[in-house]
């Protein structure tokens, strides 16, 4: 199964590349078409970009929902947080937990607890 997301990956990358390829070469078309080639590139692009997204989620990465498709929040090493890169949402899940204070059990169910 690692074999299969592995090929995936290099899919979207050389899809990516294409995209880059494609609005290098955009400016140089005729203007007549430029509308409708525009618009197939953004859909393509769209696409790929969700593609890119359910293969991160099968991988285990974090996503933030600021927007459609969903960012990748990857890890910052100097934060020590993941962040999304959109909109600099931080998460980090190694925080310590806040400390709990509780007040002395009273009552019947307390006294029962303490008995043990």
């Amino acid at each position: 199964m690692a074999d299969i997301d592995v090929h995936w990956s290099e899919y979207i990358k050389a899809g990516s590349e294409a995209f880059v390829l494609l609005k290098t070469l955009y400016p140089l078309l005729p203007t007549q078409n430029r509308d409708e080639v525009g618009a197939k590139i953004e859909a393509a692009e769209s696409a790929l970009q969700m593609a890119n997204v359910a293969l991160a989620k099968s991988w285990g990465y974090e996503l933030h929902d600021c927007h459609f498709p969903p960012e990748i929040m990857l890890y910052d090493p100097t934060l020590k947080e993941r962040v999304c890169p959109r909109c600099g949402y931080k998460t980090n899940f190694s925080r310590p937990l806040p400390e709990v204070h509780r007040a002395p059990s009273s009552g019947a169910w307390g006294a029962a607890r303490r008995a043990r």
